[in-house]
């Protein structure tokens, strides 16, 4: 993103997004109910040109995430589509949620990485040994090959 300032980066990669498209999306339409700012609103676009980028630098032709990533993912297949006419894909998966139903991800609170130097171990062993009962069938599926 260096080489962009702000007006460049709204001419090359903003031109492609049609306002009112992106207000129907389900990750916005939800949102706006609640509030939404400004810098949320246009993370889609930081997303599509991300995709975009490592489409054209690293030759990534599948983007995945959570479910509550579509919108976003989708923004930069369709990104590639309109500046290049070339296919990419998008693939998502249920959201993982801790047991009071908030989201389990990178920028909340409580979560755990498999690098040592994120989540010590002591600390990735005390998560496993605290999860609710209600949650190891689904944390085993997730995280693990274990046959059901």
């Amino acid at each position: 993103m260096q080489q962009f300032s702000l007006i460049d980066f709204l001419r090359e990669v903003g031109r492609f997004f049609n306002v009112s498209y992106m207000i129907s999306k389900d990750s916005v339409k939800q949102r706006l109910a609640n509030g939404l700012s400004f810098t949320e609103f246009t993370y889609q676009l930081f997303q599509a040109y991300d995709f975009f980028w490592l489409y054209q630098h690293k030759n990534c032709k599948l983007q995945m995430g959570g479910s509550d990533q579509w919108g976003n993912i989708t923004g930069g297949c369709e990104l590639i589509q309109k500046k290049l006419n070339k296919s990419a894909f998008a693939l998502t998966t249920d959201l993982l949620t801790k047991s009071d139903r908030s989201k389990f991800g990178k920028s909340e609170e409580g979560n755990i990485w498999l690098d040592p130097d994120l989540t010590s171990p002591y600390k990735f062993y005390q998560f496993w040994l605290n999860v609710e009962d209600s949650q190891i069938g689904k944390l085993l599926r997730i995280f693990t090959f274990l046959p059901k």
